[in-house]
């Protein structure tokens, strides 16, 4: 997925929405912030900025691994011991079992629009809200390029 921008006034809540570009960002944040001033909400001076990108619905699929656990935890439920012999299957065949358990999930996600209504939110920089650069820390600001 492409990669896109967020930003936080508290480096913790980066629930503002995404932007295509840090500029588009920036702005958005800065608005944002001068909003907030007005309302009395807060005296906001900076925000984090940090890329993002929604994950693919695969990343949450769950492994044949998973499901043979779940069948064998089952099996000792019904009958003692039952756990340790079911079900019996070979690498290839729990290989193969993922696949279609990856097949079935993501037809189904398709079908009825399933996707992450989240986003990953990477590596982020404090930015001055006023002049749009970056804030030095200790270590020094990251250069983060668009």
């Amino acid at each position: 997925m492409t990669k896109q921008w967020c930003y936080s006034f508290d480096d913790k809540n980066f629930a503002n929405g995404t932007y295509d570009t840090k500029k588009a960002c920036l702005e958005a944040a800065r608005k944002d912030g001068h909003t907030k001033r007005q309302v009395g909400m807060s005296d906001v001076k900076h925000a984090y900025l940090a890329q993002c990108e929604t994950p693919p619905n695969e990343r949450m699929f769950p492994d044949a691994d998973f499901i043979l656990e779940y069948m064998a935890d089952q099996a000792g439920l019904m009958a003692w011991g039952a756990e340790n012999d079911y079900p019996d299957v070979t690498q290839q065949q729990e290989d193969d079992l993922t696949i279609q358990l990856h097949e079935l999930l993501s037809n189904w996600c398709k079908k009825y629009g399933v996707s992450p209504s989240f986003f990953m939110v990477y590596k982020s920089i404090k930015y001055d809200l006023s002049s749009l650069k970056p804030i030095m820390t200790n270590k020094g600001a990251k250069k983060n390029e668009d």
